[in-house]
Parts: C-alpha cells; sequence; structure tokens
C-alpha cells in the first residue's frame, strides 16, 4: 500500500473545515427561505384589524337583533342615531368607538372555514361596518360565543376566516342602542346619608290622596326650628297634611331611593306630548318634586319625578325629558304618609319646657320645670317638689304616646274627652303643643294635636298615666308600659 503524500494528509482537515463552513452557509440562506414560503399566507395568532385614532372614524354602522343604527362624526362630535346627546352615557361611547377605532382579536380559530354555521356565522347576531376619514373600511359579523374563553366569534366580510373576540370588546355591538342613554335618572350622592342630600320634598299623584310636603329644618330658620322644638330634634319635618317630625327610617329609604336612581331599562325616548298622556304621564301615579344637592361642593337642583303604573311595574320620566325609564319598584312610589310620619306624637326635650298641663277627666295636674340645664333641672307637681328621678320616669311615659300606625277614615267626630296633655315652652314666641284623647271605642283613643285627628292609641295609656300620676304624688313607685 502506498504512503500517503505529506501535503494531502495535512490540508484534509481544513478541506473538511471548508466543506463544513459551506454547508453551514447554504442552510442560512435556504432558511428563511422556506420560512416565507412556510407562513405565507398564515394569520398571526393575535393581533390587530384596524389599528385607528378615534377621531379617525367617519361612520359606524351597527345592525343586531334589536334593530339598525348609525354613529357618525360631525363637527368633531359624534352623533348617535337619533338620540338625545344631552342624555348620552359617554362612557359607552367612548368603548364603542374604542373597539372601532381598533378592532382586536385574539386568537384565529380557522382559516377559510367552510363550516360557518358551527360559529353562527351563518345568521350573525350583528354586523358592523366601520369607515374611516382615510377611506379606509372594515365589515364585521358577530356570532355565537365560545363556550370556555366567553368570547365571540366573527369574521371579516368577504372572508371565511374565523376569529376569536374578546367578550368586553363586542359587547357595544350586541347593545339596543336605547342602552346607550344613560341609566343614571338622579345621581349618586357624596353624603353618608341622604337625608343631607334631599332637602325639600312634595309626593303627589294616585298614590298620596293628600299631598305630603317635607321641609329640611335648617338652623338659621327661627320659625323652622321652633317648629321642630315639639319633637326635641329633627332634620327635616312634615308640613302637610299635618306637622309631624319625619320617621328618619323609612325617609332614609325615600330620599335614598330619590338618589342614586338607576333604571332597568329605556321604555322609550323622544316622546311626544300625545305618547307621554297615553302612558299616564299627565296624571301620574306618583310624583316626587324635591330640592337635590349631590354633594358639599354642587349647587342645588330642582327634580321633578313622574311615575305611572305599566305591566305590574313602573315607568318613569324625569323634569321636561322626553325620555321614559323601567324602573324598579322605587321606596318613593310605595311609601305613604303614615309610614312617613314619626309614631310618637309629641318629644320636647324637658329643658325646654316652662311647665306641663295634664287634664284627666276632672282633675288638673300642673308640673312647674325650673333649671337651665339638665343637671339643675328640678320640678314640682301643683307646688309640691317631686324627685326629678321619678319625674324624668313620668315624663318619658307622657312622650311615649304613639299612633298605631293607621289613618283614622275622615272626618273623624270628637267623642268625650278623657286627656288633656299641654306643653308650655320657655320660649314665648312658640305656641303651647296640646295633644287631647277622645273615645275612640273598641279599646281605642282617638288622638287629636294641634287640632288636627288622625290617628288612634291603645286605651291603655289613659290607665297608665292615671295610676301612674296617683303613685307620682305618692312617692310611690309606677309602671310605664301600656
Amino acid at each position: 500500500m502506498a504512503a500517503e503524500k505529506p501535503f494531502v494528509k495535512k490540508t484534509r482537515p481544513l478541506l473538511i473545515l471548508l466543506g463544513l463552513l459551506l454547508i453551514m452557509t447554504c442552510a442560512l440562506l435556504i432558511l428563511p427561505l422556506v420560512l416565507v414560503k412556510k407562513d405565507s399566507g398564515a394569520l398571526p395568532e393575535n393581533g390587530m384589524l384596524s389599528s385607528y385614532e378615534i377621531n379617525e372614524i367617519q361612520e359606524i354602522h351597527i345592525k343586531n337583533q334589536y334593530g339598525e343604527y348609525s354613529v357618525w362624526q360631525e363637527d368633531g362630535s359624534f352623533i348617535i342615531a337619533d338620540l338625545p346627546m344631552d342624555l348620552v352615557n359617554g362612557e359607552y361611547l367612548d368603548m364603542l368607538l374604542d373597539e372601532s377605532a381598533r378592532v382586536e382579536y385574539e386568537s384565529v380559530v380557522s382559516e377559510n372555514d367552510a363550516y360557518l354555521d358551527k360559529y353562527g356565522l351563518d345568521k350573525p347576531q350583528a354586523e358592523v361596518t366601520i369607515s374611516y376619514k382615510d377611506g379606509g373600511y372594515l365589515g364585521l359579523c358577530i356570532g355565537d360565543e365560545e363556550k370556555i374563553s366567553r368570547g365571540k366569534y366573527f369574521l371579516i366580510k368577504g372572508k371565511n376566516d374565523v376569529y376569536l373576540m374578546n367578550n368586553s370588546r363586542v359587547v357595544r355591538f350586541l347593545m339596543p342602542v336605547t342602552r346607550f342613554i344613560n341609566f343614571e335618572i338622579v345621581p349618586f350622592i357624596g353624603f353618608q346619608s341622604p337625608l343631607r342630600a334631599v332637602k325639600n320634598l312634595i309626593l303627589s299623584g294616585g298614590a298620596f290622596p293628600r299631598r305630603i310636603v317635607i321641609e329640611e329644618v335648617q338652623s338659621d330658620d327661627a320659625d323652622r326650628m321652633r317648629e321642630a322644638a315639639s319633637f326635641g330634634v329633627a332634620t327635616h319635618l312634615v308640613l302637610k297634611p299635618a306637622l309631624h317630625e319625619i320617621d328618619q327610617k323609612e325617609c332614609i329609604a325615600v330620599f335614598g331611593s330619590l338618589s342614586g336612581l338607576l333604571n332597568k331599562e329605556v321604555f322609550a325616548y323622544n316622546c311626544s306630548d300625545e305618547e307621554l298622556e297615553t302612558l299616564g304621564f299627565n296624571a301620574p301615579y306618583a310624583m316626587a318634586e324635591y330640592d337635590f344637592k349631590r354633594n358639599a361642593e354642587a349647587d342645588i337642583q330642582h327634580i321633578i319625578l313622574k311615575a305611572v303604573r305599566h305591566e305590574g311595574g313602573y315607568l318613569l320620566q324625569r323634569d321636561d325629558q322626553r325620555v321614559v325609564h323601567r324602573i324598579e319598584n322605587e321606596a318613593f312610589v310605595e311609601t305613604s304618609y303614615e309610614r312617613l310620619v314619626m309614631r310618637w306624637f309629641l318629644t320636647p326635650f324637658i329643658t325646654d319646657l316652662a311647665s306641663i298641663k295634664l287634664r284627666l277627666g276632672q282633675n288638673v295636674y300642673t308640673f312647674l320645670v325650673s333649671g337651665e340645664t339638665n343637671r339643675e333641672l328640678a320640678v314640682s307637681l301643683n307646688g309640691n317638689p317631686l324627685s326629678i328621678e321619678s319625674f324624668r320616669k313620668f315624663y318619658t311615659m307622657l312622650i311615649s304616646a304613639s299612633n298605631d300606625g293607621l289613618l283614622l277614615p275622615q272626618p273623624v267626630p270628637k267623642t268625650e274627652m278623657l286627656l288633656e296633655l299641654t306643653f308650655n315652652y320657655r320660649d314665648s314666641q312658640k305656641a303651647p303643643d296640646v295633644m287631647r284623647l277622645y273615645d275612640g271605642g273598641s279599646r281605642k283613643l282617638n288622638v287629636e294635636v294641634k287640632g288636627i285627628i288622625e290617628f288612634a292609641m291603645l286605651r291603655r295609656y289613659i290607665t297608665v298615666v292615671t295610676n301612674a300620676i296617683e303613685a307620682l304624688s305618692r312617692g310611690d313607685n309606677f309602671t310605664v308600659d301600656w
């Protein structure tokens, strides 16, 4: 065997190295061509079908199960169909514009699919056409919901590639145009209690046979403060049909329903006078007219709400707006006079009183009150000093007189007077408060306060008061439960 030449032996490794380099170079040159060929025509897994600024949108046309409408730009503003623009929900409009300017998809479900019915795209839930100022155009068909992600299938009109869109970016395409009307009828408040937001309220209409007037007690109104003194401390007073302190629990519910009021849906809009009258708004079931302050910095608004019964629920119109809302069974519609007034008839502070006169049959008892503060309080009965602890107990029982929650049929005839209680005030400008109890039959007493008889109470109150004042005169203990 012939021996290898030294030159061949030395150059073989070099040739092998050069060959490897040539193979690698060819691979690097060929590989991109292979990849381009493989991916040519393929769709990215996720991305955008359009990327515009909102002000570059010219028009959006939507057709869905609720009908057809358009949104278009005019003089720098967007108009939605024939909606009253001052009542449009700006947040929803901004969402629609963003979703139309930047049409995004999460994934490609199928390319050039011939079986669109399995995605609900043979009969789409919505068809959307978007045109842009630069002449760009995009048509979309929205199909069924994808069960796992809850997204929506869609395609571009004229193509059979099926995409998946996040549900949050498709909701506006599927809504009725009425959903773009603000669902907030009266704004939410910045106060902890609605008693600070609703200042004065008038309730009228078929639900309130007697017009109810409620007004806020303001500390700088001396006359209103004197009226409120009949009840100790009151934020609001019922002035009509008769003077009462409000029942705070009921009024918080009612005032709360007059703030942060939302609709269930828009029933109709752009209504004519005839259409409103046909629905009954010329003679509403309930009408609330009130002064409303949203927060400490806001101006007071005067609001009028009219509610009518409709199909087992209620429709509502605010002010002179031509929009009719469907609402829940709100407290201001379903309240009543007897629920709005405090059950206790008269509850003045002892320290506001100069004297108390109690008439029981032929007997008259006069309590004289002295002392500037609770600590200094002293009381005498027909000239004889009383234990202040015993008197406080007796006084608490006196002012516990309360109605039974039922309005008496009017007018109420006066029968035999069984008790008369008079509160005389230290403030000489405040008229005395007088409560008279009459025989109401069937273990009841008809109660007259400030000259008006509206309610009854339990007859046992007379018995307990009679026994208590006799015990008080003797210095004995007594019961206050009636």
